[in-house]
């Protein structure tokens, strides 16, 4: 039975960060209500005119006024992290929550980053590394002595996590050595929105190579933006706008690539960089059997267990719009994909 989560937006143009705060928090519980199975913060620094940081801190703002939807990070910046810190705070979420984190987790990629925190960008691989090697020492619930290239730690961080093992982590890449790195130290792999679907179940299939030559179980999650509307039409005047604002931001920082779209050459400015381009096989949007059954494909042929979409974005839609999206999601998408006794069209 597939999951879907629900990314929620670090910024809104037309309301401060008090007023987002107050509107996310509608938008999450709706999303319990919906059948959601988590909601998931992505990691923003810089951003012009102020946005969310610390998205563990936000989630368990969050997750205070929720019962069962699982919290979740898509993804945090991981080598701009102290790990110890990362751990515990993680730790402290994974018993405030009852269980119900997500910890997801990237390379990060912005220079401007690196240069905030003090970190070497070059080495970011390296650190995400060693990061992960120290996140799994604290969880341990067993004294260590860590002695690595960036970081020396010694001692015992208690409690316990909440969570046997810990909370489950999650990968995002789409390089080799990511997808390696995913398939021998996380429970899923990550598919970024960028790739589309084609390239998506072939970076899929690597993943699970990786996986099962280590013995190890996979999972796959595909992060999608994603609308319901009355139509198609609609949705491409309400919504698609905002979605590829976000993805020429994307485009403009290097995050699209030559090997995954080769079509990436022929955008010399903003106007060749259209709706018609990048939406086939990356946006879910149109009326709710629209949606489902394009859904029901992109599982199908990446083999993913799991959609989490993204609605709103910074400059829109509005809260009430999204809201409405949310429950179209919920009872036109989620419930009949999950209720198998249904020949859903």
């Amino acid at each position: 039975m597939p999951k879907f989560g629900l990314v929620l937006p670090i910024q809104s143009r037309q309301a401060g960060l008090h007023e987002l705060l107050d509107e996310l928090s509608e938008e999450v519980l709706l999303a319990e209500r919906s059948g959601f199975d988590a909601v998931f913060l992505t990691e923003f620094h810089q951003a012009h005119g102020g946005a969310l940081v610390s998205p563990l801190l936000v989630l368990a703002w969050l997750g205070a006024r929720t019962s069962r939807i699982r919290l979740g990070t898509l993804v945090l910046a991981t080598p701009l992290h102290d790990p110890v810190r990362l751990a515990e705070d993680a730790l402290m979420l994974d018993w405030a929550s009852r269980g119900r984190l997500i910890l997801g987790l990237g390379s990060a990629h912005m220079p401007v980053d690196f240069e905030l925190y003090g970190r070497p960008r070059q080495q970011r691989y390296a650190i995400f590394d060693e990061i992960l090697d120290l996140v799994e020492a604290c969880w341990s619930n067993e004294p260590f002595d860590h002695q690595g290239r960036f970081f020396q730690r010694k001692g015992h961080v208690t409690p316990r996590p909440f969570t046997p093992g810990g909370p489950p982590l999650w990968i995002g890449a789409h390089g080799p050595l990511g997808l390696r790195r995913a398939a021998l130290r996380a429970k899923a792999w990550v598919c970024d929105p960028q790739r589309d679907i084609t390239v998506a179940a072939r970076l899929a299939e690597e993943y699970r190579q990786a996986a099962s030559q280590a013995g190890r179980p996979s999972e796959v999650v595909l992060f999608r933006e994603a609308w319901v509307g009355e139509s198609r039409a609609e949705c491409e005047a309400v919504w698609a706008p905002h979605a590829l604002r976000v993805h020429r931001l994307y485009f403009n920082v290097g995050v699209y690539h030559p090997r995954f779209e080769p079509w990436v050459a022929q955008v010399a400015d903003r106007e060749d960089f259209t709706l018609e381009r990048v939406a086939p096989e990356r946006f879910l949007y149109g009326d709710a059997a629209e949606v489902r059954r394009e859904a029901a494909a992109w599982l199908e042929a990446t083999g993913a267990q799991y959609i989490a979409v993204r609605m709103r974005h910074p400059t829109g839609p509005t809260h009430p719009q999204t809201l409405e999206a949310i429950e179209r999601f919920g009872s036109g998408v989620i419930a009949p994909l999950s209720d198998r006794s249904t020949d859903a069209p």
